[in-house]
């Protein structure tokens, strides 16, 4: 590794006027991980029915995306995509010399221009193009010895990125299934979606996705989401007695609920039957379901945009017309979560005509 000095010099132009700076920077050198092409260790999976490998350079990283991502190996051919797999890349690589090797701890640091994607946090780098279909992640050995933040900021983060790109418009909802019937749980706070999601999976319901869902137009209307985890907060047992058996990671912590452990028969990956409810808290009154113009869906699904928006925008106004157009709803969700669920349950058996 060598260091040196160089001076850099910056222009800065405001109103007319020429500002420079010239300041010394350092440089660090460092020698190249050199690696083969293609990268030896592979999986690929449909996911959210669009093709996508995943390469690397270590073994850890395929065998978390492989659990993480396991409800996607049982997808029927029929709804797999025809299209050639986007492809991502995540590379296990030495953190800077002046940086220690440690667990993450600071925020990612998200960009996006165009088609591209950026992400940082210390030494760990991601990037990925939408229009060619291509992401790839340096990260440390520290970051995959973090199997909740490998699996959520990169594999999940990326993988979902690219397969977004074939026809599937992220939404920021909550999503679960019953009958086939996908009900999408818009606005209100993540904690009060949460609640109900979990409510909803006490009386048959299937997860459909904890804050993301994906819609396709394509083949006719179809929304897709990945069950992944559940997060409740640390005062769930309050409603649900028997998580007080399962501790969190300390005190004050939330409960992370894996849903391939938890409700393995439970899990929704698509539903072509949709219903749209706005959630609007209120613990000082029962929990009532009133109908909900459709321009007020709307507006509240675009008010609460999902992160990966951004890069797919211009697809929003079609993906929301066709959203909205089987029912909307406004749900006041009372003090119990489970009277909110058993409203839920009441709305699908009387809607076997939605689709």
């Amino acid at each position: 590794m060598r260091r040196g000095t160089a001076r850099s010099r910056i222009t800065i132009t405001h109103h007319g006027s020429r500002i420079t700076i010239t300041k010394p920077t350092q440089i660090i050198q460092t020698t190249p991980l050199f690696l083969p092409d293609p990268l030896p260790e592979q999986l690929a999976l449909p996911l959210l029915g669009v093709p996508v490998v995943l390469r690397s350079n270590a073994t850890a990283v395929i065998t978390v995306a492989a659990q993480a991502l396991a409800v996607w190996r049982t997808l029927p051919l029929a709804f797999v995509a025809a299209a050639p797999p986007a492809a991502f890349a995540i590379i296990v690589h030495p953190p800077n010399p002046d940086a220690p090797d440690q667990a993450p701890t600071g925020a990612w640091v998200v960009r996006s221009y165009g088609d591209t994607f950026l992400a940082a946090q210390d030494s760990n780098l991601l990037t990925a193009h939408l229009a060619t279909r291509s992401a790839t992640a340096f990260v440390t050995p520290a970051l995959v010895a973090d199997t909740p933040h490998l699996r959520d900021h990169v594999i999940e983060r990326l993988g979902f990125l690219l397969a977004s790109a074939h026809d599937r418009t992220p939404i920021a909802a909550a999503g679960v299934v019953h009958n086939g019937c996908a009900v999408l749980l818009v606005g209100a706070n993540p904690t009060t979606k949460a609640l109900l999601s979990y409510a909803c999976l006490q009386v048959g319901f299937s997860l459909l996705a904890a804050t993301t869902v994906y819609v396709s137009l394509a083949d006719g209307l179809r929304v897709w989401g990945h069950p992944g985890h559940l997060q409740l907060p640390p005062d769930a047992p309050r409603f649900f007695p028997e998580l007080a058996a399962l501790a969190p990671v300390g005190p004050k912590q939330p409960f992370t609920l894996d849903s391939a452990t938890h409700w393995p028969a439970q899990q929704a990956t698509h539903a072509n039957r949709v219903l749209v409810c706005l959630l609007e808290p209120d613990d000082a009154q029962a929990s009532r379901l009133t109908p909900l113009p459709r321009a007020e869906a709307v507006a509240a699904l675009h008010a609460t945009p999902s992160p990966e928006l951004a890069l797919l925008r211009a697809r929003l106004p079609a993906a929301l017309a066709a959203l909205t157009t089987q029912g909307t709803y406004r749900l006041h969700v009372g003090a119990d979560p489970h009277s909110a669920a058993a409203l839920l349950t009441h709305l699908l058996a009387h809607r076997v005509d939605v689709g």
